[in-house]
């Protein structure tokens, strides 16, 4: 099978995870059924879609529109009940994120003390210069760019975690270590945060800077964020665009955002154990069925 993920060029952890999953739940998986794509971990049911026929275990929506999923398309499961409302799926198949299947992170940890780390989501770490300002703040910062195992290592070396990245929280939580949801930019999905969070029985609460800090900002794009700061809806967090390049000021106030939001030691979450167990033991029963219904081998 073909692995259907976002490919970003610099790299993305949650994305490449797919490369490391799916191989080690099905070893056999590159030397059956070539005409078929396999749509894994990530926001990708949507817009325009490959021939040939199509396996969901897990994808999401959010991005793209509306997905529309034809005879093509077998769906084991998808990423929460948001994703199945509206591919007209039924409930109970917005089991979870795939992520929490892979073996790196079932493992014990042993977290450095004091140490919280902070995961940006791909598109604000490419914008800024983080690492800079995470220490800054007192802050273990956390590359999105790296592989899936180098972040899954960073999260296990803290006790806790501020994170702009879904994945970033959905590896936290996964190795038990109480994580934020925080908001560094405009472009933070609720909608797929929710969707996840809702197969946990959890509310998605955010945590926000002041502002988006950009190192480069055109003229043009400046007025256009300062007018839609202005004249657009209250519930698009249009007070996060930038209307310049980040200065000194902007860079301080950030800072100390990230002081005062590591320091809410009562705001950081964990799901049940025993509901991440459940869970889990859902998306095998769906593994086994998908490997069964394709000839192929499970090994989780």
């Amino acid at each position: 099978m073909r692995l259907k993920y976002c490919k970003l060029p610099h790299g993305n952890f949650g994305d490449d995870l797919n490369v490391e999953l799916w191989p080690a739940l099905f070893p056999d998986l590159e030397t059956k059924h070539p005409d078929t794509w396999l749509y894994g971990v990530g926001t990708i049911l949507g817009g325009t879609q490959p021939e040939g026929p199509k396996v969901v275990l897990g994808s999401g929506c959010g991005y793209r529109g509306t997905p529309q999923l034809g005879s093509e398309w077998k769906v084991y499961w998808v990423r929460g009940p948001g994703t199945a409302k509206k591919c007209h799926l039924d409930p109970a198949l917005g089991l979870g994120d795939a992520a929490v299947l892979w073996p790196p992170l079932q493992r014990e940890r042993a977290p450095v003390q004091a140490r919280i780390g902070l995961v940006p989501h791909h598109k604000s770490y490419d914008s800024f210069d983080w690492d800079t300002l995470a220490r800054d703040a007192g802050l273990y910062p956390i590359d999105p760019r790296q592989s899936p195992q180098a972040v899954a290592d960073a999260i296990a070396s803290c006790e806790r975690v501020l994170t702009e990245s879904l994945h970033g929280a959905i590896f936290a939580d996964a190795l038990g270590v109480p994580w934020r949801a925080t908001v560094l930019a405009r472009r933070f999905n609720d909608f797929k945060w929710q969707d996840w969070l809702d197969t946990l029985g959890m509310k998605l609460h955010t945590a926000e800077v002041h502002v988006e800090l950009k190192r480069e900002l055109s003229t043009a794009k400046a007025i256009g964020n300062f007018l839609t700061r202005w004249v657009g809806g209250p519930d698009e967090r249009n007070h996060l665009r930038p209307i310049r390049a980040a200065n000194a000021s902007d860079i301080e106030r950030v800072r100390q955002d990230l002081i005062n939001i590591a320091g809410e030691t009562g705001s950081y979450v964990l799901s049940d154990p025993a509901v991440r167990a459940r869970q889990q033991a859902r998306m095998r029963e769906a593994c086994a069925r998908f490997a069964a219904e394709h000839g192929l081998t499970f090994a989780g």
